[in-house]
């Protein structure tokens, strides 16, 4: 009899527990979604500092408007309702973390979407790198057709030392194409020719440190149709020094009959001495001059012979490996041989 009862005890306690172990198993099955199935779209995609930054909720595997939803900033509840899946606010200065936390009541179980926003800022830098200038030229150097332009990414955060700018990751585009091979770790800055059937060029940096505690984004039009190469001319002084005081595209009045000048081409690409790089056709009232010394093309001496009187002067240059890179400039010289 108590060997009985032992058993029918031993029995309905394997029962009980068969049936709590089914009773789990079966409500973790009823468990199917979870915050994974959640995702927020941000607008902008990557805030800046002081920025009104919109957040939507959507699902694909159940309908959010049905459902209870809380938004909690830093930990304090500011909005709350059913179907309330848009949620804004501004990010703060650049290195000021804002956690924003999405809670959907979805039938008796908590879903929650933790998002941090830790808004940084990074400026972009160009320069042509091929272009000309004459001596002590004060302006930048505009890009044209076909230039070499390098443009440098310069973060400004205060989740990042400056030392560290090198040890980011860097995602590059170029109208709106990525740059993978110029993309990467490390990679600051961002080097190519400008496209002679392009406008402008459209840059884009995106940035982040490798904990992807900072991201930062930013865009620059770097206009290259609106500019053309210009050819100035400066008088070459006794000493064979360029005399960039003495332009003579205004100055023309030659007081004497001798003269030694250069032409300068403000913004054509060359790199070479003397200007080799470029194809020189010099032309003297009319008439095709070639220079003195073919190891200065750039120069040329005219003469008037001792008499008063005007010579035209014009030259045009053409790019040896830039074809589509081309200036014409032209001068009258007015000697007063007298």
């Amino acid at each position: 009899m108590l060997r009985y009862f032992l058993q029918h005890v031993t029995i309905s306690v394997l029962v009980v527990a068969g049936l709590f172990i089914a009773g789990n198993i079966y409500a973790q099955e009823l468990e199917l979604y979870s915050a994974d199935d959640i995702f927020v779209e941000t607008i902008p995609r990557v805030p800046g500092p002081n920025q009104q930054v919109t957040l939507k909720l959507n699902s694909y595997s159940f309908n959010l408007n049905n459902y209870y939803i809380s938004w909690f900033r830093d930990g304090n509840k500011e909005s709350s309702g059913y179907g309330q899946r848009d949620f804004a606010f501004q990010t703060g200065n650049s290195g000021d973390i804002t956690n924003i936390t999405a809670v959907v009541d979805f039938e008796g179980q908590i879903l929650r979407k933790e998002l941090r926003f830790a808004p940084s800022q990074v400026d972009l830098l160009w320069e042509v790198t091929d272009g000309y200038a004459p001596p002590f030229y004060k302006g930048k150097i505009l890009p044209v057709k076909q230039s070499d332009i390098h443009v440098t990414a310069i973060p400004e955060t205060l989740l990042i030392e400056p030392t560290d700018a090198p040890n980011l990751v860097y995602y590059w585009d170029r109208n709106y194409n990525r740059q993978g091979s110029q993309s990467g770790f490390g990679k600051q800055s961002y080097s190519f020719t400008a496209d002679p059937l392009q406008p402008s060029e459209k840059i884009t940096v995106t940035t982040n440190d490798r904990r992807e505690n900072s991201v930062a984004t930013s865009t620059i039009d770097i206009p290259t149709s609106d500019y053309t190469p210009k050819i100035l001319f400066y008088e070459i002084g006794t000493n064979k020094r360029l005399m960039t005081n003495k332009a003579i595209n205004t100055n023309n009045v030659i007081h004497g009959d001798t003269i030694r000048f250069s032409f300068q081409p403000l913004f054509m690409s060359s790199v070479k001495d003397n200007f080799v790089d470029l194809f020189v056709d010099w032309s003297v009232n009319n008439q095709s001059q070639p220079p003195q010394d073919f190891s200065k093309q750039n120069e040329l001496y005219i003469t008037s012979g001792g008499i008063s009187g005007t010579t035209s002067i014009t030259v045009g240059l053409t790019g040896i490996q830039k074809l589509l890179q081309k200036a014409t400039g032209h001068v009258d010289l007015v000697f007063n041989a007298k």
